[in-house]
């Protein structure tokens, strides 16, 4: 099977197998939280240069290792919500880079953790203007930043419901809901502390 993206280059990994696309396999992600979807052309609208992805998914390791899709959320993050790689082309470049002796890949459990190796540490050193140039587009104001975060937060909170009801279906044991319930209370009170603190500090 053929991967297809648009503006990639083509990858086959060693001894055979996919032909996978990467590099310019980057995209912007629309959140509908009110941050706004930069499109456009020439080197703005979160577009990586041929061979440039590479160095943006090192250097998101660069911080400690990360499974891919903690990879994905740490660009995402940084960008404040205008840019998240494709899973579809990040995998396949995890695995190339693995293959250079770039990156380590480590099984834990059902999923792979990647670590930045002192080969990869080295190339990404040398070329720290390009990945600084890249990151340089995204500046967006303080505001933007915030709806961003919001946006995450909204995101979390659809995540923890699905954990909850996924975890309670069925017949659940009586002290396990009184726990988890024990639990969103306490988490709750924490939120409405910190809510309360920074509206004194105002």
């Amino acid at each position: 099977m053929r991967a297809e993206h648009e503006g990639g280059a083509e990858y086959a990994p060693a001894g055979g197998g996919d032909i996978f696309l990467f590099d310019e396999g980057f995209r912007h992600h629309h959140h509908d939280h009110g941050g706004g979807h930069h499109g456009g052309g020439g080197r703005r609208g979160g577009r990586a240069r041929r061979g440039e992805s590479k160095y943006l998914l090192m250097e998101a390791l660069r911080t400690g290792p990360k499974h891919g899709y903690e990879v994905i959320k740490s660009l995402e993050e940084r960008s404040g919500g205008q840019y998240t790689p494709s899973p579809g082309v990040v995998y396949p470049t995890l695995q190339f880079l693995a293959e250079a002796g770039q990156v380590r890949a480590v099984q834990d459990g059902d999923r792979r953790v990647f670590h930045l190796t002192e080969e990869g540490q080295r190339e990404l050193d040398a070329h720290t203007d390009e990945v600084a140039e890249f990151w340089s587009q995204f500046a967006p104001p303080a505001a933007a930043a915030v709806r961003a975060e919001v946006g995450f937060v909204e995101e979390e909170l659809e995540y923890l419901l699905r954990t909850v009801r996924g975890g309670l279906r069925g017949d659940p044991d009586p002290a396990l809901v009184r726990s988890v319930r024990q639990a969103i209370e306490s988490c709750r009170n924490d939120i409405r502390r910190l809510i309360a603190a920074a509206s004194e500090e105002k």
